[in-house]
């Protein structure tokens, strides 16, 4: 996102927009999360389904509207798995450009930031690696998530300091209400971090 706003060559004028955007994002996203939870209770408990393969999670659109309902089921699907494998290879390969001084654009052909082009290209194989060798895609979704949640302390504490920091921030650092809420989800990654090995070795995976 950092990078993208460089590369469009954002100014303070942006500040508002993206705002919006960040907050609407977010409670979509969110929305969508809880919606997904509460479809899958209505269609899963009544069942006594449980889930331990992904063909199974097409019945949460097929039981109510049938066919259309697979059908749209497989466009999500693949709609969503196609936009967060180029968000999540393109944030690595910005993270090494960035890191080891490389020339780095989305905008720019690939011969003029080839190791930058090269690196989301060889990640998108390598991530396709684990499921064409057979591994477990649940599994690995499993595992991923873990990670995720190990993660998340590096990623909110360090954001929680430079969003305070006056000399970065000027006259946008945070506010005691902005801290409350960077507080309460730094104090939730770290009981996340805590929890989420454990809990994945006690649910076998």
């Amino acid at each position: 996102y950092s990078a993208g706003a460089i590369e469009d060559e954002w100014t303070i004028e942006h500040l508002g927009v993206n705002r919006v955007t960040a907050m609407l994002g977010n409670i979509f996203g969110g929305g969508l999360a809880i919606a997904v939870l509460v479809v899958a209770a209505i269609v899963f408990a009544p069942r006594h389904i449980q889930v331990d393969r992904y063909e199974q999670i097409a019945l949460l659109l097929a039981s109510p509207l049938a066919k259309a309902g697979f059908v749209l089921f497989l466009a999500t699907l693949c709609i969503t798995c196609f936009g967060s494998t180029l968000e999540i290879v393109l944030a690595i390969a910005y993270l090494l450009a960035q890191g080891f001084g490389w020339n780095w654009s989305e905008n720019l052909k690939p011969a003029k930031d080839s190791r930058f082009s090269m690196s989301y290209t060889v990640l998108i194989i390598i991530a396709a690696l684990p499921a064409a060798l057979g591994a477990d895609p649940l599994s690995m979704t499993n595992i991923s998530m873990v990670l995720t949640a190990a993660s998340l302390p590096v990623t909110v504490i360090p954001l929680f300091v430079l969003m305070n920091d006056g000399d970065v921030m000027l006259r946008y650092v945070n506010g005691w209400v902005s801290n409350i809420a960077l507080v309460v989800i730094a104090l939730l990654s770290i009981v996340l971090l805590v929890a989420a090995l454990p809990l994945q070795l006690m649910g076998g995976g």
